[in-house]
């Protein structure tokens, strides 16, 4: 594992740790104390890098200095505050700790594309434990609160096809939010002992489950493009909790052209609960990000399940070298560059193929470990392919280096530089699918 280095922006009071950047899949972000901001690699786990606030007249707060010291050894608080000085290096990360912190910030990453809806009581359960594992009272309480209520509903329905780390998560909860919500925390003990209730149907998905499979026919059928046709549904872009984010790229958004009558016709899932009126505020456009012009659009129409939008084409696709189509909340957002589009997208592919080799199975309860290798493969190669689009010679190596574990007979070129080959080194996070995705609640 790398070194640290230590440096301060100029005219800052941040100090800034530098490691190994991110690869293929970007990095996740976690602020566990007041004054101290983490990145993390959201495909192997390490620790990328590390943001101190060191100014203020009392220098680094409490918390942050039992963090860092924690975290890098008791030296570590005294090169914060000392912003100036640029002497040896700090060494790595303790292990235990800087893993449970990963999680969770990659938890908290995948909540926000994942097709389990983000209010899923599950998401703050685990966060709930992994905060506490990690000594971070402040936000192990706050999760628990959020999660309580709703596993105690959940239980009450049956617990039969729950897992055990699931139902460690809720002795988890029910221990870290006694203090805060007594009732609903006794509530949920007495539901997690009540062993003779009847559970004829066991746990029910809150949502319909999704088809791997079916997912991988389209994009096999190379789909992606329509015309030249390009789109993504970037999450920074809409309220959070608006659109339920399908099993890739390809299934964030229905996009159709219809030639004849000079349209294309865009739709998006509605997650569960959605505020229909939100629904109203979100606009698609066309745009040409050569020239970071929008070329058309149009608001959403909430229907039964989704938001539908129909865009009039100013002129037929074909005179466009590559037209995208975008979902935002703001129209007066600017329009991304293609390499912007496409470095976006290529992270997008990444979270999808990371979720596959987890093979969550309350996502898609019928979908075989075949099938998600096999959406894996997809995903890998176009990250590999955007990466490569956006000019980053290194993240799409390092796509390549993931699709190869799926394909061992693959031919792997040299790392083009010797940060590539340093993370090609990183061991993958073997880490279990989240237990919103595991349970599918």
């Amino acid at each position: 594992m790398s070194h640290f280095k230590r440096g301060n922006e100029p005219g800052s009071d941040q100090v800034i740790l530098e490691g190994l950047p991110a690869g293929a899949a970007g990095e996740a972000s976690l602020v566990p104390a007041a004054g101290v901001d983490l990145a993390f690699d959201r495909a192997d786990g390490h620790l990328t890098r590390v943001v101190v606030d060191a100014g203020g007249p009392d220098g680094l707060g409490e918390p942050a200095t039992a963090l860092l010291a924690q975290l890098f050894g008791p030296q570590a608080p005294g090169v914060a505050r000392q912003a100036a000085a640029q002497q040896a290096d700090l060494l790595p990360p303790e292990p235990e700790l800087s893993g449970t912190l990963s999680r969770l910030a990659r938890l908290d990453a995948a909540r926000v594309t994942s097709p389990v809806p983000p209010g899923s009581p599950w998401w703050a359960a685990e966060a709930a434990e992994l905060a506490e594992r990690a000594g971070l009272p402040g936000r192990a309480r706050a999760e628990a609160r959020r999660a309580v209520r709703g596993l105690a509903e959940i239980l009450a329905q049956g617990r039969a096809t729950l897992p055990e780390e699931a139902l460690r998560s809720v002795r988890a909860v029910a221990e870290i939010a006694a203090a805060d919500e007594p009732t609903a925390a006794t509530k949920l003990r007495e539901n997690l002992r009540d062993d003779t209730r009847p559970d004829p149907f066991g746990i029910m998905l809150a949502e319909p489950g999704l088809d791997v499979a079916a997912e991988v026919e389209g994009l096999e059928k190379d789909q992606v493009r329509l015309a030249g046709l390009q789109w993504m549904l970037d999450p920074d872009l809409v309220p959070e909790g608006l659109f339920r984010p399908g099993l890739s790229p390809y299934s964030d958004l229905s996009v159709r052209h219809e030639g004849a009558e000079g349209r294309v016709v865009v739709e998006a899932v509605l997650a569960q609960g959605a505020d229909r009126d939100v629904v109203t505020i979100c606009r698609a456009r066309l745009v040409d990000p050569g020239v970071r012009r929008v070329l058309a659009e149009a608001g959403f129409v909430p229907t039964v399940s989704r938001g539908r939008a129909e865009l009039v084409l100013p002129f037929p696709l074909d005179e466009l070298q590559e037209p995208w189509i975008d979902i935002v909340q703001d129209r007066l957002r600017p329009v991304r560059s293609v390499k912007g589009h496409r470095i976006r997208r290529a992270l997008r592919w990444a979270d999808a193929a990371l979720r596959a080799e987890r093979c969550p199975a309350g996502v898609a309860p019928q979908s075989t470990r075949q099938d998600w290798a096999a959406l894996a493969v997809i995903a890998w190669e176009q990250c590999r392919r955007d990466w490569d689009s956006a000019g980053d010679a290194d993240r799409a190596f390092l796509a390549a280096r993931r699709l190869a574990a799926f394909d061992p007979w693959g031919c792997i070129q040299q790392a083009p530089s010797t940060t590539a080959a340093k993370l090609a080194d990183q061991a993958p996070v073997k880490d279990p699918a989240y237990l919103a995705e595991a349970v599918g609640l």
